[in-house]
């Protein structure tokens, strides 16, 4: 995709507002960075482990460690990964390609071709840990979070959200809260400066497909770039390093897989390829649920499995237990329980000294 860029002499400065396809200045300031705020109800935003040490690696593997955690297709979607919130861990944004193509049309229509694209929840600063930042926008309150990531909720749904999050102390920038929220203070000028703010949002949604092309280099960097041209073997040797490393968990993660599948079902010979037994990306979510009922089930005794399904759309696990009688199958259910599992019995099939049963277990949503 090509963007059109105005010249350096008459790019604007400052913050602006996308709301719709509606482009309104916020603060115009004669130097420093450029940026538009979009709405951060159209962007996810996740923190994701991402142990890699280059960028282009994290870049390529994001996708994947995302899958799980989305709805839409993974060509639906555009990913950017932003700064790191922990070690190894990295803010990382989905936002839909059929949004980004309108936001960038809006935005180039308005001369901003060159401004960043940022979620408004990172115009805030990252809060103190045990608070959250907070700013009211317009018929919404936006929230930085303690975590590095951010959401936007309509006023009325705000303060239940906040309640169920712990009712943390906030501090609010700009004008008060159109409702009464305790532990609420309000941020000094300084710390409310746009400017210190947009210094480094954190994320930039111009990536990828949507990046700004770049400009020609002069002849003297060109020349420059032929001898640097020589350090990209090295960097080669490290992409192939971060790949040899992927590799190396994905079959680290298979035995810790395989291990867990033998605890859960003792005996039980392991002929199906694992992946099948877990399907795409569902396996971060099913394998805790696995250990937790494995763990549950390990003291009842006189247990045996044939059946393990798990369902992704409900995050349950479905186990066929086999025991000498149905007062097994109830032991084995109460155990579940008593580990807070929640556990479903279904159809159970009793004779000739041997009850066979399905159990359901479900993790949290």
């Amino acid at each position: 995709m090509q963007l059109d860029t105005p010249p350096p002499s008459s790019v604007a400065r400052g913050v602006w507002s996308l709301a719709g396809d509606a482009v309104a200045e916020v603060e115009r300031w004669d130097a420093g960075p450029a940026a538009v705020l979009v709405p951060t109800e159209d962007v996810l935003l996740l923190a994701v482990d991402l142990p890699l040490a280059s960028a282009a690696a994290r870049r390529a593997a994001a996708p994947f460690a995302v899958e799980d955690r989305i709805a839409d297709p993974l060509d639906a979607v555009h990913i950017v990964v932003g700064d790191a919130l922990a070690p190894a861990t990295y803010l990382v944004a989905v936002v839909r390609h059929a949004v980004m193509v309108r936001w960038v049309a809006a935005i180039a229509a308005a001369g901003l071709g060159h401004a960043r694209i940022v979620p408004d929840a990172l115009a805030l600063p990252v809060p103190l840990p045990g608070s959250w930042n907070v700013t009211d926008a317009a018929g919404r309150i936006v929230a930085r979070l303690d975590t590095g990531l951010g959401l936007a909720v309509p006023v009325e749904r705000f303060a239940a959200l906040w309640a169920a999050s712990g009712s943390l102390p906030c501090t609010v920038f700009g004008d008060a809260l159109p409702i009464d929220l305790p532990f609420a203070s309000s941020a000094d000028a300084d710390a409310a400066s746009g400017l210190a703010r947009f210094a480094g949002p954190g994320l930039d949604l111009r990536d990828g497909p949507y990046a700004l092309p770049r400009a020609p280099w002069p002849r003297a960097v060109r020349r420059a770039a032929a001898v640097v041209g020589l350090g990209l073997l090295a960097h080669t040797v490290i992409l192939a390093s971060d790949a040899r490393a992927l590799g190396r968990q994905a079959a680290a993660r298979a035995a810790v897989t395989e291990g867990l599948l033998r605890t859960a079902l003792p005996g039980t010979p392991l002929t199906a390829d694992l992946d099948r037994l877990l399907p795409g990306g569902h396996h971060g979510r099913m394998l805790p649920l696995l250990a937790r009922a494995s763990a549950a089930l390990a003291p009842v005794g006189g247990l045996a499995f044939n059946k393990l399904v798990w369902a992704g759309t409900d995050n349950s696990l479905t186990l066929g237990v086999e025991a000498g009688d149905i007062g097994g199958l109830q032991r084995a259910q109460a155990a579940l329980a008593a580990a807070g599992l929640n556990p479903a019995a279904g159809a159970v099939t009793a004779g000739s000294g041997r009850a066979d049963g399905d159990i359901v277990v479900r993790g949290p949503a």
